[in-house]
């Protein structure tokens, strides 16, 4: 794996032509998260691809969209068409500088530009360049909608919402220094969204549930089950991507 603390001597010497873009959110996460758990998460499962594929590992990109939090101080959101701009100077960047391959990764439910096809929508502009996006939104890619309801299943906790018992757990394992010791839950009403209401006004600590049930035991074993469903998945959809370079056929 590359990444930008490498040289660009190193990077073209490898002849490494597969890129990994991690994009995540800036946006509150409850009383005990840190505003970028959706760029942690993100960044950590774009390195795991990154390493399995030799990849070049990007830089993340932090901010996604996030308006239905800006109540909340701290929190960021780009307009769709920032996020759009945004994609589209990545790809041209890295086709430019010899990438044909480019993986954007993102767990943060609300980037829809990312989820519905707006950077595969760029290939026709890079023959030969493969544009691919891996995620989990259940109203986009059921598939790995699956995948994260059976690594929750797995870990014995209820289904991972925000700032929840099963997000605060992965970040507990993954990032123990980041969590606070105040978690301040915010119970489920029937409608998790109701009309007329704003996110504070109704989950007014930010947290969609009970962030106090969290251990970094649960959270330990929720990332070890969502890396081995959403490898083998990534293996079954992209074999092409996973054979040596030398053997790939774009």
């Amino acid at each position: 794996m590359f990444t930008a603390q490498n040289t660009w001597k190193e990077i073209e010497d490898a002849k490494v032509r597969t890129a990994v873009v991690p994009i995540g959110s800036t946006e509150q996460h409850g009383t005990h998260l840190p505003l970028t758990t959706d760029t942690l998460i993100a960044e950590k499962f774009a390195q795991v691809v990154a390493e399995k594929l030799g990849a070049y590992l990007t830089p993340s990109i932090p901010i996604g969209q996030s308006a239905m939090w800006l109540e909340f101080p701290g929190s960021l959101s780009f307009s769709a068409e920032t996020m759009q701009a945004v994609i589209t100077d990545i790809v041209d960047s890295l086709v430019k500088t010899g990438f044909d391959t480019i993986l954007f990764v993102s767990i943060h439910g609300a980037n829809e530009v990312v989820y519905r096809g707006f950077p595969e929508s760029l290939q026709p502009k890079y023959p030969g360049v493969k544009i691919l996006t891996v995620g989990y939104p259940a109203w986009v890619r059921p598939n790995w909608a699956a995948i994260w309801k059976q690594a929750v299943k797995e870990a014995g906790l209820p289904e991972m919402i925000h700032a929840d018992e099963a997000e605060s757990s992965l970040i507990l394992a993954l990032h123990p220094e980041l969590v606070g010791p105040n978690p301040t839950d915010c119970p489920l009403p029937a409608n998790q969204y109701p009309p007329g209401k704003t996110m504070r006004q109704v989950y007014p600590s930010g947290t969609m549930g009970y962030g106090s049930r969290a251990s970094k035991e649960k959270g330990e074993r929720l990332w070890a089950a969502v890396l081995r469903l959403a490898m083998d998945d990534l293996q079954k959809q992209y074999q092409d991507l996973f054979k040596p370079a030398a053997d790939r056929s774009l």
